[in-house]
Order: C-alpha cells, then structure tokens, then sequence
C-alpha cells in the first residue's frame, strides 16, 4: 500500500512559518526536526508539511524562485522495485534515512518527487 508521507514547503523563515500554518489550520502542532531550522507541522486532520529554511538549502536551489511548496514524498515497502516498473520517471538522488532509503526522482512533467522505501511513520513525521 501507498502512503503520502509529507509534502515540503521552502520558506525564508521556517519557525515563523511554522506559526502561520497554525493560524491558518486553526489547529496542529509542529516541532523542530533538525538543526538547519528544518520543522514538521501536523495538522488536525494528519496532512504533515516539512517546512525547510531556504538559507539552509541556498545551494540547492534559488532562493528567489525556489521558494514554495515542493516534493510531495510518498512511502511503501518495495519503492525502489516500484519506481523501476515504471518508465515516466527517472531516479536522480538516494539517500538513507534511519528508517531505510529515500529516492528522489523527477517524473515525465519534471516535477520532483521523494519516496520513502519503507512503510512505517519515520522520526521525521511522527511528532
């Protein structure tokens, strides 16, 4: 089974972002997940949204025109042998997370996405 983990959104001010997202969602809670002022926020209804400070990420991407809501991340058992099946996308990055590996990859539309090759909530949502 498919799970949409998280999407993530590039802001200039991650905490202060953080407190936006409770005022608009009313309710949830959010928590600082790494030392690059990196946090997850939660709302009531369990959409979780990573929320990256641009200035940590500044050479991965424009700060001006990189700003914004990106990599939807999906995770199941067996992603890699799914994403290998399928021939609109191409696999650009991997890296390990505690829980097992991440592959980044671009689909035929070039938007990026992540998938998580591993089923449970890692550290990273669960707050």
């Amino acid at each position: 089974m498919i799970k949409f983990d998280h999407i993530e959104v590039h802001v200039k001010d991650a905490e202060k972002y953080a407190i936006f997202l409770k005022k608009l969602f009313i309710q949830g809670k959010f928590k600082k997940i790494s030392e690059n002022n990196t946090y997850m926020f939660l709302s009531s209804d369990n959409i979780h949204i990573e929320i990256k400070e641009s200035k940590a990420y500044k050479n991965i991407f424009n700060i001006e025109s990189g700003i914004g809501f990106c990599l939807p991340c999906l995770r199941m058992k067996n992603a890699k042998k799914h994403l290998d099946n399928i021939d609109q996308l191409k696999i650009i990055k991997k890296i390990n997370n505690p829980d097992g590996p991440c592959y980044f990859f671009k689909d035929y539309e070039g938007i990026d996405w992540h998938f998580k090759d591993y089923a449970i909530q890692d550290i990273y949502i669960n707050i």
